[in-house]
């Protein structure tokens, strides 16, 4: 008998061999293509990371992490339906609280819903359950409920909503998460919201769905909140994160997941997110700069080249359908020609999906000049 293993049905990323090839490239590159801020981690959490350890607190935690981090943390999470400190969960980034909220509701023959225009590690992270996705075109002029009930079935577990978007920029609206939540709650389906770029909302408000969930009782809630501290914080490397369970039965089977493959998250850098939650001016001064920034680079692209104008986040998706018909090679090629590093949206679109190849994505966090640079070369490359 033939066994195949799991791994095996994980999919590839193309932004993942993109990266490699900036990295092995000869000369200096513009790097638009990844998500790293120009503005780097408060000097709290720098000083806050070094104490811990000369204090010697180095030590485990439990699972779910420093218990003064969950009060604080509940604390920033006020406006969004402050969960109980119990239920709150520090992780190694937001990507591993997803992927471990997945395996707590992960059900055979299930399925997830996600954004068409989404995250590959998303993808990924549902693969790596054994469970099936199925892709929403969400923002496409239908209601939410409509969009969903055209792609759910009965098998459904989960929607993911990841608002501001990555890589579109899109921000959700309040009736759209009404919608949303409604939909879920009338169907029993879970809804996990992953909030990474909630510093960073130009036009519109910050998803705060878990706010609706405040009207239910505990038992009918519905909603998992997923945060970091590398986009607002400039934490990228440090690899923290935190989650918040609707439930106690919820959060019972999120603690097995995580007592199963973490242990506990990195006690000095737990240190330094709770040093940087004392510096709220960092998180103005950062928004401030990326708005900035995308500002201009929408003002220089204009209607042309915009496949939609960035409401939030970090990216803004460019349409050169007018330029190519393979936007993968394309970006290979633009490297080769211009060192400049682009995302092909082959990376954030369903495979066969024919925007695919229209698509590319470029970072607005990184440093103004250089990102302008960026784009200066690539409109020259395209002849405008």
């Amino acid at each position: 008998m033939l066994i195949s293993e799991r791994s095996r049905s994980i999919p590839l990323s193309c932004l993942h061999e993109i990266h490699r090839l900036v990295g092995a490239h000869p000369r200096p590159v513009i790097a638009l293509h990844v998500g790293e801020p120009y503005i780097r981690m408060p000097q709290e959490a720098v000083e806050g990371y070094c104490r811990a350890i000369r204090d010697g607190h180095t030590a485990y935690t439990g699972a779910r992490g420093l218990e003064a981090l969950h009060e604080a943390l509940a604390d920033r999470l006020a406006d969004n339906g402050r969960p109980p400190a119990d239920r709150i969960f520090v992780t190694p980034g937001s990507c591993q609280a997803i992927s471990a909220i997945m395996q707590s509701i992960a059900v055979d023959g299930g399925q997830v819903v996600l954004p068409e225009l989404h995250w590959p590690m998303h993808y990924q992270q549902v693969t790596m359950t054994g469970m099936a996705t199925r892709f929403a075109p969400f923002g496409d002029g239908r209601s939410v409920a409509d969009v969903l009930e055209a792609c759910a079935s009965e098998r459904t577990v989960a929607v993911l909503v990841n608002s501001p978007g990555n890589p579109s920029g899109r921000v959700w609206s309040a009736q759209e998460l009404h919608e949303l939540h409604d939909w879920a709650v009338r169907r029993r389906v879970m809804v996990i919201s992953d909030e990474a770029y909630e510093d960073f909302v130009y036009d519109g408000e910050p998803c705060r769905i878990a706010d609706l969930d405040l009207e239910l009782p505990p038992e009918d809630r519905v909603v998992f909140s997923v945060h970091t501290f590398s986009k607002g914080y400039s934490m990228t490397g440090c690899r923290l994160g935190y989650a918040s369970a609707p439930n106690d039965d919820r959060a019972a089977l999120l603690t097995r997941v995580q007592e199963a493959t973490l242990v506990a998250p990195s006690t000095p850098v737990q240190y330094a997110g709770l040093a940087a939650l004392g510096a709220p001016a960092h998180l103005a001064a950062h928004r401030e700069y990326v708005r900035q920034t995308r500002d201009s680079v929408v003002n220089r692209l204009g209607d042309k080249l915009l496949y939609m104008a960035p409401a939030g986040g970090w990216y803004v998706l460019l349409d050169l359908s007018a330029y190519t018909d393979d936007t993968y090679q394309f970006c290979k090629q633009a490297l080769s020609d211009i060192d400049v590093g682009i995302a092909p949206g082959r990376g954030f679109l369903p495979a066969g999906n024919p925007v695919a190849d229209r698509l590319v994505r470029i970072t607005l966090c990184a440093e103004r000049e250089s990102t302008l640079e960026g784009v200066r070369r690539l409109a020259a490359y395209l002849g405008m």
